[in-house]
């Protein structure tokens, strides 16, 4: 599969960019990458503080994020569709339980992406009920994590 063009578009808003050009992890940390494609129509950044820079040991950066996609699931309703109409409410109350009402349906629809350990979670509460099937959920998506 052809590795796609960084797009800065997806960096969040909020995502803080390193500008530490001698880092010897900077060409796999994302706030590395992040800050090289930042456009010039962007006059300021979140950035690191250089001083905090100065102060870190070189390669044990606590700010490190990788630039290895991870594959979060988009949706479950094939598995509320699938449980048994007697434990479908106590599936959904454990996970609203676990969420909150709204990320429970956000996630249920495939608005909001869920983590490779929402995705356990999904995966052993379905179990748990009974409901053993090859796909617990409606689609996949590769993509950074920005945390």
């Amino acid at each position: 599969m052809e590795e796609q063009p960084f797009d800065y578009s997806e960096v969040p808003r909020q995502f803080g960019l390193c500008a530490a050009r001698d880092c010897p992890q900077s060409a796999t940390c994302l706030r590395q990458i992040s800050y090289n494609f930042a456009p010039a129509s962007s006059p300021f950044l979140s950035t690191l503080n250089p001083r905090k820079i100065a102060e870190m040991t070189p390669g044990k950066c606590e700010y490190y994020c990788s630039n290895k996609k991870v594959r979060y699931a988009k949706g479950f309703l094939c598995t509320t569709e699938s449980l048994p109409v007697r434990v479908s409410p106590i599936f959904r109350y454990r996970l609203i339980g676990s969420w909150g009402f709204r990320r429970y349906y956000q996630k249920r629809k495939g608005e909001t992406l869920l983590s490779p350990a929402e995705q356990r979670q999904v995966i052993a509460l379905a179990k748990e009920l009974g409901l053993k099937q090859q796909e617990y959920f409606d689609a996949y998506k590769e993509t950074y994590c920005w945390k």
